[in-house]
């Protein structure tokens, strides 16, 4: 199939912007499953029924939990034990946490909420490992396996130890999508020659700006607002800007105050969301809400010296 009946090459070419589009989220729960991924994984699979319902209401909840349940896996062959992780991205506190089950029966026992806090029965499971997640969930989506799976091949090249395949974690009209955790960076429109530089940057506790979609421990306008203030300032290290606050000024128009934890310098900046449906091209994927395009614009910009 050529590339331009796929989604993500329509999209890449109407430049449709990806910026500040990283689903919020303040835990990840990652099963290890090496049965078919379906169309809607998570819903759809052979787990045993409790487990399965179990998932599906963490998922049906996410409004108020915040937590993205995906599917992982290195290869397709039979499970001995299975792997489980559990990944905190707050802004003031990430870890990931690795179980080793010998059924899924076993999973449901996690206590998410004494995960998400850090409660100290937990650490034992605390790993100092990172973890990178390449969506290559092709009934999902036809892109994220045409674009995923040689961004995955490179990235297991690279570093094979904490790299895995993952179902659906969003946007596959920005394929490649490519998440690192515990830091809860996501990249999209991810090329092979590009992940070296992703995975040397997530290592240094930098960020890859260029592909850089958002990081989940923000809002959609702040991480808009993230995005802009990098831009102007050149800055990478992820620690480099506080989050002071965020204000909603009317329908779609949002102020947010960063602050530099170099110099003190306050910045801020306006942002104003625009949802715009531009005419889509005959697609084979599944194109349903992938003709909108979603732009934050910098509205103003202001830089503050502290008093």
């Amino acid at each position: 199939m050529r590339e331009e009946h796929f989604c993500a090459h329509i999209s890449e070419v109407r430049q449709d912007p990806f910026i500040g589009l990283a689903t919020p989220a303040d835990l990840w729960l990652m099963v290890e499953y090496t049965g078919p991924w379906e169309y809607m994984s998570v819903y759809n699979n052979k787990l045993p029924e409790h487990v399965r319902e179990w998932l599906k209401a963490i998922a049906n909840d996410y409004m108020n939990l915040k937590t993205i349940v995906t599917f992982i896996r290195k290869d397709m062959r039979p499970l001995g034990r299975i792997r489980c992780f559990v990944g905190v991205t707050r802004e003031e506190r990430e870890a990931i946490y690795a179980f080793n089950f010998a059924s899924y029966e076993e999973i449901p026992k996690l206590d998410l909420e004494a995960l998400r806090t850090g409660s100290p029965e937990y650490d034992a499971y605390l790993s100092s490992d990172p973890m990178y997640l390449v969506c290559t969930n092709g009934k999902h989506d036809m892109c994220c396996a045409r674009f995923g799976i040689p961004v995955h091949r490179e990235a297991s090249r690279i570093d094979s130890e904490h790299t895995w395949h993952c179902t659906h974690i969003g946007w596959d009209q920005f394929a490649a999508n490519f998440l690192c955790l515990p830091h809860g960076v996501y990249y999209s429109r991810v090329t092979v020659p590009e992940v070296a530089s992703i995975i040397e940057a997530d290592r240094a506790r930098r960020l890859y700006t260029r592909k850089c979609r958002g990081r989940t421990i923000y809002s959609y306008a702040v991480q808009a607002a993230e995005h802009y203030i990098r831009e102007h300032t050149g800055e990478t290290r992820m620690d480099a800007l506080r989050l002071l606050d965020s204000t909603t000024e009317a329908e779609g128009r949002d102020t947010v105050r960063f602050q530099a934890t170099s110099d003190g310098t306050i910045y801020r900046v306006t942002i104003q969301f625009e949802l715009q449906q531009p005419e889509m091209p005959p697609c084979r994927c599944d194109a349903e809400g992938k003709n909108l395009r979603y732009h934050f614009h910098l509205q103003t910009f202001e830089e503050l010296q502290p008093a």
